[in-house]
């Protein structure tokens, strides 16, 4: 009798488990899950920092250049009133 009992209060022990690791299996197939997602947020983050890298340059360049510019006609535009007044 006492082995059908110690049977019996293993099999509870097994199911006991088995429920266990079916919520381990869920809890690491959600974290899976959440990963793939994280790596592709990097990968695409990755993407636009080196498609930065390319274009900042050409975008700081083009900034200069129309603040030369805009300083340029500033000036120019102030010392024709100076010529216009001393006139």
């Amino acid at each position: 009798m006492a082995i059908l009992e110690v049977v019996e209060t293993g099999h509870g022990h097994v199911t006991d488990l088995r429920h266990e690791l079916d919520r381990v299996r869920d809890a690491l197939d959600r974290t899976d899950a959440v990963l793939g997602v994280t790596d592709d947020a990097l990968a695409r983050a990755e993407e636009a920092i080196a498609a930065t890298r390319r274009v900042a340059p050409v975008v700081l360049t083009v900034l200069g250049v129309a603040a030369v510019a805009v300083a340029t006609v500033l000036v120019l535009r102030a010392r024709r009133r100076q010529a216009d007044r001393s006139l």
